[in-house]
């Protein structure tokens, strides 16, 4: 699976990008993105399911808050939640030359951990585009589990929320840790499940009631996880760059 992906990145992605500046519409990415990360699991011997998706309204811009289990992660909401997604991705992996046009065309934001002032900034400028209609898939946690729990939530996110005035939906994702946990690059074959909950209104909240916007995100988050997973540490809040 891996491989397969390495080397579609390696062949296609050249061409991908030119067709893009041709055309200049983001479709040409993402469609036969969703297409090569299908072809990579079934390879790998993942299968995955995804319930919930009912209760989104297919016109309206959300920002989708998940937990974290693998690197699978992105890739199977990628596909399994049918929408052109952006990313709040940390910084580095912009750094990756095969990866980083595409993800700036995507509109994707580089949160840059280490520097406060910069990872606020790249939060003002996503919030403009979900103003615009593009919606983001962030993971709270900031980081993987290393050990299949909820880890604590930043509050990076629940503050781009509130600036756009956009709905959040909270997504469980089960089963990525067991078939690629955090550590070397082994894939397991095995079933992931990904949960979509119903939207939360971020009207309702304000900058003063973040700390219940987050516990309430998390709650719905961790409903979904086996009870060894979900009972890790408390929606303790954390800085966006620690």
């Amino acid at each position: 699976m891996l491989a397969f992906w390495g080397l579609s990145l390696a062949v296609v992605a050249p061409l991908l990008f030119a067709l893009f500046l041709l055309l200049r519409h983001k479709r040409v990415l993402y469609a036969p993105a969703r297409l090569f990360i299908r072809i990579g699991l079934r390879l790998g011997g993942v299968r995955f399911e995804v319930v919930g998706l009912e209760r989104l309204d297919p016109r309206r811009t959300y920002l989708f808050l998940s937990n974290h289990q693998s690197l699978l992660d992105p890739l199977i909401q990628l596909v399994g939640l049918k929408r052109d997604l952006a990313f709040l991705a940390k910084k580095e992996l912009f750094r990756w030359p095969l990866l980083n046009p595409g993800l700036y065309w995507i509109e994707c934001a580089p949160i840059d951990r280490s520097n406060r002032a910069r990872a606020l900034e790249s939060l003002h400028q996503a919030a403009e585009k979900l103003k615009r209609g593009v919606s983001f898939l962030a993971y709270p946690e900031g980081t993987r589990t290393p050990d299949g729990t909820l880890l604590p939530f930043r509050k990076g996110a629940f503050f781009l929320a509130l600036e756009a005035g956009v709905p959040i939906v909270p997504v469980t994702i089960r089963g990525t840790y067991e078939v690629m946990p955090k550590g070397p690059l082994r894939c397991r074959p095995g079933r992931v499940r990904v949960i979509v909950h119903e939207p939360i209104p971020t009207t309702a909240y304000g900058v003063t009631a973040i700390e219940a916007l987050m516990a309430d995100v998390r709650r719905a988050i961790a409903s979904a996880l086996p009870e060894s997973a979900a009972s890790g540490s408390p929606c303790t809040a954390r800085s966006i760059s620690t």
